[in-house]
């Protein structure tokens, strides 16, 4: 069974560091086979341009078998390497809560779409559709000038603030949520 491992590079180097590692990764004589995942959001500006932005700065996710310590040299290969998370000595897997956020978005593709949404801060949205269909978030900020929204959920034992474009709807009832 194929497991998800947190891999941390500095900020902007994601790409890259994707681009040096995932032919490695492919490489039928390589000691590990993988994919490497880079999730991106659609975000958009004021003018209304659009672009694709980190949906977790700094992280790229491995989907591979058990990792070993020889495999980190591979790893290490990249241009921005830090280390895996929580450290090199103890290369742990996601847990099966975090893997279930992970591939809920990776079902979808790896970039998240600019979402539909009725919300205001301090509330507590659940996601209707979408990469985090049924998953709880609280608001933390919303620029309505801008179309965006953060909000936490929960990732590696801690908490990930996401922040996303979003299209504004009409608010149904106090319950209503987020499609994403």
């Amino acid at each position: 069974m194929k497991k998800f491992y947190c891999l941390w590079v500095t900020t902007g180097s994601e790409e890259d560091y994707v681009k040096d590692v995932q032919p490695l990764l492919n490489d039928p004589e390589s000691p590990i086979q993988g994919k490497l995942y880079n999730l991106g959001k659609s975000m958009r500006l004021k003018n209304g341009k659009e672009y694709i932005a980190p949906l977790f700065p700094s992280y790229i996710f491995l989907e591979t078998e058990e990792l070993k310590s020889q495999d980190l040299q591979l790893l290490q290969k990249g241009r921005g390497f830090i280390k895996i998370l929580p450290n090199n000595s103890q290369m742990q897997s996601l847990n099966a809560g975090d893997t279930e956020l992970i591939l809920s978005i990776i079902r979808f593709g790896t970039v998240i779409p600019i979402v539909h949404a009725s919300f205001d801060v301090n509330d507590k949205i659940k996601i209707l559709d979408g990469p985090f269909k049924g998953k709880e978030g609280l608001v933390t900020a919303v620029n309505r000038r801008n179309k965006r929204i953060n909000f936490e959920v929960k990732l590696m034992n801690g908490i990930a603030v996401i922040g996303l474009t979003y299209e504004e709807m009409d608010k149904a009832d106090k319950n209503a949520g987020i499609i994403l």
